[in-house]
């Protein structure tokens, strides 16, 4: 079964699309997401200041430098161990267009920071989080990338489950260090899925094409 014919992936993607656009309706009125304050503050109590060092260390492979280290490794990867260039293309693309989408957006919706927030990478908008979009497409990819070779659905869906567990990491510490709400990440995630969606369902399109190509010379 691949990701583009998979009719839970669709599910996702049409209820991702919903949360968007119903958040971005909200915001867009000047007016704050009905669970944006209680959530925030359950997490804020949940993890003090104490904790901050680790959420920093998390929040950092979410950031350019992080995503930029692990993209590099991926890719060694894919062109040393699996010959994939059409992989390759397919996982910078993903990630560095949906970077600068993700600013596009930001810059669109135009939401403000949360007041309380004084981290220094915090300098552009907050809907939707960079860190929560951009690190779901990365890291989800990576594991989409792996568990396509492995044959059990049980090592499938444990690390898919790794991946998730990891982002979601990154997206409460966002809201630990007061970089962004709660929607923000929520909302990132939802974007991330659907463009993740998108480049996957290309990048499944292009391979059946190219492997057709190389059966018919050969």
């Amino acid at each position: 079964m691949t990701i583009r014919k998979s009719k839970t992936a669709l599910a996702l993607v049409a209820l991702s699309l919903f949360i968007f656009i119903y958040f971005v309706s909200v915001i867009a009125k000047g007016k704050d997401l009905f669970f944006d304050g209680s959530i925030q503050k359950t997490i804020m109590d949940l993890f003090p200041e104490g904790t901050h060092s680790f959420f920093e260390f998390i929040s950092a492979f979410g950031d350019k430098i992080g995503i930029g280290a692990i993209a590099i490794i991926v890719l060694v990867w894919l062109w040393i161990r699996k010959k994939d260039y059409l992989g390759m293309a397919a996982f910078v693309l993903s990630v560095g267009l949906g970077n600068e989408f993700n600013k596009i957006v930001k810059d669109a919706i135009a939401r403000p920071r949360p007041h309380f927030h004084d981290i220094a990478d915090a300098d552009s908008m907050s809907f939707p989080s960079g860190h929560a979009m951009v690190g779901f497409v990365l890291y989800m990819f990576i594991a989409y990338l792996i568990s396509r070779k492995l044959k059990g659905s049980t090592q499938k869906w444990l690390v898919t489950a790794a991946a998730f567990l990891f982002i979601l990491l990154i997206g409460v510490s966002r809201v630990v260090l007061g970089a962004h709400f709660p929607s923000d990440v929520i909302g990132g995630y939802a974007l991330g899925l659907i463009w993740l969606y998108l480049w996957i369902a290309l990048y499944e399109v292009l391979q059946v094409k190219l492997t057709k190509r190389v059966k018919i010379r050969t």
